[in-house]
């Protein structure tokens, strides 16, 4: 069967290299053009675009809804799989491929349509979500679903821990799809449910506020890592310090009475950030302007009484 496959980020590319390692036709591969990369700007392809060279796949980066449509007629597949691409097809692309184009959606639909789900997901404190895959229709994240897989969020997973264990687990049901699709087989089910949505999130909701609790800091530093990335706003200057590495105890207790939230003091279980309730551990910050270095390195540099305030 020819497959086109459509992913841009280092998400798709264990999905791409599956469909390969199955045997599959890939006909092509749709992905986002090159963006500059670093402090130099180094025009860097995406990930999915580098492992397609490698395998000796063709690879197109079209600019518009109409160059989509030249490369699937160009290429003819049967059937289309999507991972993070981040294009909207229309119509005319969607119809022109029999088989339909399929997308894996990293949350349990209809729950968290929309660009960033695994971050929602742990900004509202999900217990579970899961591996969605569907047909692609006009409406966002809207059409009938194939298959589901169930994943337990585990408590300290991040948004970068969490997507990669679902990229994962998501192969086997596309693998599944594509051995349907070939025996005639593929059996779907409307979506059910109120939906919820998950829009990109902003880099400004990276802030850390340390007034809230604990426990609400630790679900957006976890959400936020690595994108748009967590950062708590010093209180003498203003500047902002990139969060990298915490965790959360919730036995712990600062052992200080009357410690306003937002101070930062050094204890033998690690560099604490007081909050509205028990204390967040700091492992790994980057400063404005410097490199990545511990917390406890970090505060030994800073004036003494230095603390964080809320954005």
């Amino acid at each position: 069967m020819k497959v086109l496959f459509a992913g841009s980020p280092e998400t798709a590319t264990g999905t791409l290299q599956a469909i390969v390692d199955r045997g599959h036709t890939v006909v092509g591969v749709l992905t986002q053009p090159a963006k500059p990369v670093g402090r130099k700007r180094v025009l860097t392809p995406t990930p999915v675009a580098l492992l397609a060279e490698r395998l000796g796949l063709l690879v197109a980066t079209p600019n518009s809804a109409a160059e989509v449509l030249d490369q699937v007629r160009a290429w003819q597949p049967d059937v289309a799989i999507v991972v993070a691409y981040g294009r909207i097809l229309n119509q005319a692309a969607l119809d022109a491929i029999a088989g339909g184009w399929w997308n894996v959606h990293f949350s349990l639909l209809p729950r968290w349509r929309g660009a960033t789900p695994v971050q929602h997901a742990l900004l509202a404190g999900d217990s579970e979500t899961g591996v969605t895959l569907f047909r692609i229709v006009p409406e966002l994240d809207a059409g009938p679903i194939a298959s589901t897989l169930v994943y337990p969020i585990q408590p300290d997973d991040t948004a970068q821990t969490l997507l990669s264990a679902l990229a994962q687990a998501a192969q086997p049901l596309v693998l599944s799809l594509l051995d349907e699709r070939e025996r005639g087989e593929v059996v779907t089910a409307p979506q059910v449910g109120e939906p919820s949505f998950a829009p990109k999130l902003a880099s400004s909701e990276g802030a850390l506020d340390p007034s809230q609790p604990s426990e609400q800091l630790y679900a957006r530093y976890r959400a936020v890592t690595p994108e748009p990335g967590a950062f708590l706003i010093r209180a003498d200057d203003g500047s902002r310090v990139k969060l990298l590495g915490a965790h959360l105890d919730p036995t712990l207790d600062s052992g200080l009475e009357s410690v306003p939230a937002g101070a930062v003091h050094r204890t033998s279980a690690g560099v604490l950030l007081e909050t509205s309730t028990t204390p967040l551990v700091l492992d790994v910050v980057q400063p404005a302007g410097k490199n990545v270095m511990a917390a406890a390195d970090w505060l030994r540099g800073v004036p003494p009484g230095v603390g964080f305030r809320a954005p």
